[in-house]
């Protein structure tokens, strides 16, 4: 790789390098990287574009329905979604009449927003630089990014074609991967739902169809929760690896407690030690052990970054499903709703793996080898869904833009197996290591060099260190040209 730094002209009025910033993904983080740029004024009409098929800009993945049943995970005031605004959401809440149109919100002591009314909330952030200009929105998926002429080519599904001096990253989380047995058998059966956050994706399920869901993650409950408000009644069946749900929200606010940069653990048993020490902790002192992980969730970057390559894959090998159990809680609502559901019968948990699929003309039989012991018991049902959460191991290949870029040596897997290879400063690391300095990632994508990096604080945060840069360039004396050998 050759790099060369060259100076640019300083006999006149400073004036932008960077003419346009593409951003790939109108979600939460593309959004907000969107609006953020756009309220520091130093660009012209239309030189933020955002790529994003959806309607509103905002929403995405995670908060694009209309289905009131489906809540925020989090409580409304720890959704600081605005830098230098951490309680915007809760006035807008109270502002907008959208709490008190909403009774079941409150629970525990704190509020539990919907998700459409979060996605009302970042659309009505984003609708003044919208009408302005500033960020123009093109709703097509883009298929092809590729260098031209130095610049960055963009082409979308639509016919949209454009050039960018920055790209930005910010796709989201990727579908879920059903398992391999499952595909095998089912990959064009019509009662095999791939992914149940789409659009319609549960409307075809009769109230008394038995439903057999393959995760027990939020996305399982919050499908569970769907099919209730529709009125469902049969029996739903979730199956994972250990059976663990996610646990609920505690009641009231607290601290964070726990300090687990001291000592600087290196190896994830050192981690986990820590770990134990502090739930002991609290636990004695009467207080919950969510505060835990609320100090996991504040110091998650500082710890992942301490902890070498191969310690960070042992703690996702031995430690995630645990790990994501506590600290991916669900809320009170949800809580509820399982306690009932299991009380009566109609919903159960199991642990274990898929061995055999029959699909039948009636149902589908599926045979699990149980754990601990692998006795091997069968379910029926008239519909599969897979909630496995998103399939980060396969980010790159379900997404064509992304596949090109990594046929040009220009992207890359996180070798953790965690999305798109990306430095310190969020930009792409090419094939060779080196980073592509305007090709940015992120939001979840860049979890594998991040660590924490799921919740709205941390990728506002990110978003904003990520703005900062692209102002930097922007303003550059100098500009440096790297000739790669692929």
């Amino acid at each position: 790789m050759l790099r060369i730094t060259l100076p640019l002209q300083n006999d006149v009025a400073p004036v932008p390098n960077i003419r346009r910033v593409a951003i790939i993904g109108g979600g939460f983080t593309g959004a907000t990287i969107a609006r953020l740029l756009a309220l520091h004024g130093q660009y012209c009409p239309h030189e933020i574009v955002v790529f994003e098929p959806r309607a509103h800009l905002g929403g995405g993945l995670a908060y694009d329905t209309d289905d009131p049943s489906l809540r925020l995970n989090v409580a409304a005031h720890r959704m600081r979604a605005v830098p230098g605004d951490p309680q915007a959401f809760v006035r807008w809440l109270s502002r907008s009449g959208r709490l008190e149109r909403d009774p079941g919100a409150v629970a525990n002591g704190a509020i539990y927003a919907r998700r459409a009314d979060f996605a009302a909330f970042m659309a009505g952030q984003l609708q003044p630089v919208l009408d302005s200009g500033t960020v123009r929105h093109v709703r097509e998926r883009v298929e092809r990014i590729c260098r031209r002429y130095g610049r960055w080519q963009i082409e979308a599904d639509g016919g949209a074609s454009l050039q960018a001096d920055v790209v930005v990253i910010a796709t989201g989380h990727p579908p879920p991967m059903p398992p391999g047995e499952l595909v095998c058998h089912l990959r064009d059966d019509p009662r095999f739902i791939r992914d149940p956050s789409r659009p319609g994706a549960l409307q075809a399920i009769g109230q008394d169809d038995k439903v057999f869901v393959v995760g027990a993650g939020l996305t399982a409950l919050d499908a569970t929760a769907a099919l209730r408000h529709r009125r469902h009644r049969a029996a739903i069946t979730l199956l994972s690896r250990t059976g663990h749900l996610p646990q609920p929200q505690a009641a009231g606010d607290f601290a964070p407690h726990g300090d687990f940069l001291i000592g600087v653990p290196n190896t994830a048993l050192s981690l986990l030690k820590q770990v134990r020490f502090a739930l002991k902790e609290v636990t004695e002192g009467g207080l919950p052990w969510q505060s835990v992980f609320e100090a996991l969730r504040h110091q998650g970057q500082a710890i992942w970054r301490t902890l070498p390559l191969d310690e960070q894959r042992r703690v996702l090998r031995h430690l995630r499903r645990r790990f994501e159990a506590h600290r991916f809680r669900m809320s009170p609502q949800i809580a509820e709703l399982v306690d009932s559901e299991r009380a009566a019968g109609r919903l159960r948990t199991c642990a274990g793996r898929i061995i055999a699929v029959r699909p039948g003309p009636a149902e589908i039989v599926i045979d699990i080898a149980v754990r601990p012991r692998g006795t091997v018991e069968r379910h029926a049902a008239q519909w599969v869904i897979v909630a496995t959460g998103p399939g980060h191991g396969n980010v790159i290949g379900s997404q064509s833009c992304l596949a090109g870029l990594e046929r040009l040596g220009l992207l890359a897997e996180d070798p953790r197996g965690l999305g798109i290879a990306s430095d310190y400063d969020s930009r792409a690391l090419a094939r060779d290591g080196y980073p592509v300095e305007d090709l940015f990632v992120a939001g979840p994508l860049a979890r594998g060099t991040f660590g924490e990096l799921t919740g709205v604080p941390e990728i506002a945060a990110q978003a904003e260190r990520i703005v900062q840069q692209i102002l930097a360039m922007s303003f550059a004396t100098t500009r440096t040209i790297t000739i790669r050998s692929m």
